[in-house]
């Protein structure tokens, strides 16, 4: 599913991790169109803004080449794995008052296993 549609980018904020959050504002939209954009709600692909009134034939052609199946996840495996520990330590805390002393527990732990399989 793609959209390609018209817009201003009104604002942007930066976030802790030195991301962005952007934001646009189209003309109307039909109740296809805000249906189509829904569907696409928390998926990974690409934006191309420009600051012109038309897109030109090879900038279409670029954006229709892009290999937008890099990944499943747009995040990180570092990322993902933070992030599940914090579930766990959510749900279970073993004791750790704090995150950062889980965090740390847990991934000693994987580091010690995969160092202990490595060949003397």
């Amino acid at each position: 599913m793609k959209l390609l549609t018209a817009c201003q980018l009104v604002g942007y904020n930066p976030r802790k991790d030195k991301s962005l959050t952007l934001r646009f504002e189209t003309g109307e939209k039909t109740p296809q169109d805000v249906m189509n954009i829904h569907a696409m709600l928390d998926t990974f692909g690409y934006i191309f803004f420009k600051a012109e009134a038309q897109l030109t034939k090879e900038e279409i052609a670029d954006i229709e080449n892009l290999d937008t199946d890099l990944y499943d996840n747009p995040k990180t495996q570092s990322q993902r794995i933070r992030n599940v520990l914090f579930m766990n330590w959510k749900n279970e805390d073993e004791g750790h008052k704090e995150f950062k002393d889980y965090y740390k527990n847990k991934t000693d732990k994987v580091i010690e296993f995969y160092k202990s399989k490595l060949p003397e």
